[in-house]
């Protein structure tokens, strides 16, 4: 059974050689890798070429323009020939028997999603590397059925790489290209509603770095596009039970709550102007779930300080000035390495 391996890459060199060496290293054998240069501007293109020319196995594709990864992705899932995807980003690279593991868990459970905590890999401020996972991997595979079985499926990891998924769950399906950042929430959420047998691995088998400078640990204004991103969400699952709909509510406003402290006002603007900021972006949380006060799986906590700081801007100015030079992102990162440290003996084992 085939397995396509879609990888987009812009400006990659850096990273690129260490990710295709792990794709055409891997111990299963029939796979494609589809690897879409995005307008690289940098050897990323001589370095596919090279690549190519020595595997058949390495399918390139070069963009005259830079459309971001959704775009690049998009080019990935039209040429697949695969019976299952896998997506993996250049930076990023898959232990050495990745793609077999995930195949027989497949075939044995009969499962049309493979899933597992990523290992990240990320440098800190003093330039150590760390590795952790993001939360504890399960002593035992978790085989969770469909999401109407078992709602937890709502809660699972959003990223779309590192999982092993059937092709025919993507069917008429494309990444939205209008969506700069979180555009694999909006797709895995829509596959999530296929799925029929979610399986999630008790082996790490992704290594993930995560680099401060990353388009998701940047901070700023771009993260605004999480309102955008969960209107779409919110969406998918219109029709599905009550139980399903506080869920997800329960889960994007909590999720947007921290979004909008922690990141979308951590850009280079006045005190005063992002307050503005943060104010508008609760709003339209609100407007968004405008019955979020009666979602009891919403923590007491969240609708509390949405209610405060939508209502009192001395406070939320107070909030935000006191935590100007708090970095969220990285003490999130920081107590991750201590409770979930993890590490492989061989980085390609």
């Amino acid at each position: 059974m085939k397995v396509s391996i879609i990888v987009p890459v812009y400006n990659g060199e850096k990273d690129l050689s260490t990710c295709l060496n792990s794709l055409i290293n891997q111990i299963y054998k029939d796979i494609e890798i589809i690897i879409i240069d995005d307008a690289s501007t940098d050897n990323t293109k001589e370095i596919i070429k090279k690549y190519a020319d020595k595997d058949n196995r390495i399918i390139p594709f070069y963009q005259s323009q830079n459309k971001g990864v959704s775009a690049a992705r998009n080019i990935g899932l039209k040429a697949a020939t695969g019976k299952y995807i896998v997506f993996v980003d250049s930076d990023d690279f898959l232990t050495k028997d990745a793609v077999r593991r995930m195949i027989d868990i497949s075939i044995k459970y009969n499962s049309d999603f493979i899933d597992s905590y990523h290992m990240l890999y990320y440098i800190n401020k003093k330039g150590k590397i760390v590795s952790f996972t993001e939360k504890k991997v399960p002593k035992k595979l978790l085989i969770l059925g469909s999401l109407k079985e078992n709602p937890k499926l709502l809660n699972m990891s959003t990223y779309i790489t590192g999982k092993l998924i059937k092709k025919s769950l993507f069917e008429g399906l494309l990444f939205d290209e209008n969506l700069k950042c979180y555009e694999d929430m909006v797709l895995e959420h829509q596959i999530k509603k296929r799925i029929k047998n979610y399986v999630f691995m008790n082996k790490v088998v992704y290594i993930y770095y995560q680099r401060p400078n990353s388009l998701v640990n940047t901070l700023g204004k771009k993260h605004l596009c999480y309102i955008d991103a969960s209107s779409k969400v919110k969406e998918i699952y219109e029709d599905s039970d009550s139980n399903i709909k506080e869920e997800i509510e329960s889960m994007l406003v909590s999720n947007m709550f921290l979004t909008c402290l922690t990141k979308v006002v951590k850009n280079d603007d006045t005190i005063y102007n992002n307050t503005k900021l943060a104010q508008e972006f609760l709003v339209n949380v609100t407007n968004l779930f405008p019955n979020y006060k009666e979602n009891k799986k919403i923590s007491k906590f969240v609708k509390k300080y949405i209610d405060i700081f939508i209502n009192n801007e001395e406070k939320l100015m107070k909030f935000i000035k006191k935590t100007k030079n708090i970095d969220f992102v990285n003490l999130y990162f920081k107590y991750l390495s201590i409770i979930n440290r993890c590490e492989l003996k061989n980085r390609l084992e």
